[in-house]
């Protein structure tokens, strides 16, 4: 009877990847040979297989690998290690801190109103954020952009784009290494790839969601994605910057 395998690796950038296949060894290989250059482990090799569980039934294999891919970086360690009797109290843990993490994470961040563009942030764990903005009608730059038709400009979509999809993942993840906490977050963009495809008007909430491309030596790139209300991409691009943390706080 065929048999399907959720597994789990270790990248080279330490994190973790979680997939399904009907051969986990071969897929391990595969990975390592680089011969999807599109997968998230081309640029991370190599990858190390760290954790694999089989099924006889597709559909349970499906639920498990999402399942997993839901979970803290905590959590997924503790099911490597085989420390099982930590898995209900990560989980408790999880559910009553999510929230009270976000929150975090946009105090951290190193802007005020009226140019912080975070409202909340729905997701986030160590390849992914997803946050929403809504664009106050009162902000200054739709007096004069454009006369009688105000419209969001561009360049402030990218900004709401970045401070959710890469800088607010970037304090996840220098959080996550317990080098950011308490100390002040320096953040330069290096780089900005855009495409817009609809206008963002006054009042609009927006949602961004982000992917992360790889996280070295301080330096995120990450894939984002802006959608209306209605669900409709506004815009899309790939961004990266550099985050540095001030060792004093200051």
């Amino acid at each position: 009877m065929k048999k399907y395998y959720v597994y789990i690796l270790s990248c080279s950038d330490s994190s973790y990847y979680i997939g399904i296949t009907n051969d986990v060894f071969e897929r391990e290989l595969q990975h390592n040979q680089g011969t999807d250059t599109k997968a998230y482990t081309f640029t991370r090799r190599p990858v190390q297989l760290v954790w694999y569980q089989d099924f006889l039934n597709p559909e349970e294999a499906i639920a498990r690998e999402k399942q997993l891919k839901g979970w803290s970086r905590k959590k997924k360690q503790a099911l490597i290690n085989g420390d099982y009797d930590l898995l209900p109290k990560l989980a408790e843990n999880s559910l009553r801190q999510a929230q009270t993490d976000n929150d975090w994470i946009i105090t951290k961040l190193p802007y005020t109103r009226p140019f912080l563009f975070v409202d909340a942030l729905n997701h986030i764990d160590e390849n992914s954020v997803e946050g929403t903005y809504t664009f106050n009608k009162e902000l200054d730059f739709y007096t004069g952009h454009f006369k009688g038709f105000p419209v969001t400009p561009g360049v402030i979509l990218t900004e709401c784009c970045a401070q959710i999809g890469v800088v607010s993942l970037g304090i996840y993840l220098l959080g996550d290494e317990n080098s950011f906490d308490g100390k002040k977050l320096n953040i330069a963009m290096s780089s900005s790839e855009m495409e817009f495809y609809l206008p963002v008007f006054p009042g609009e909430m927006v949602k961004v969601t982000s992917s992360k491309v790889y996280f070295r030596f301080n330096k995120l790139k990450c894939e984002v994605k802006m959608f209306n209300a209605a669900n409709k991409l506004v815009c899309k691009g790939v961004l990266a910057g550099m985050l540095k943390t001030n060792e004093d706080g200051k």
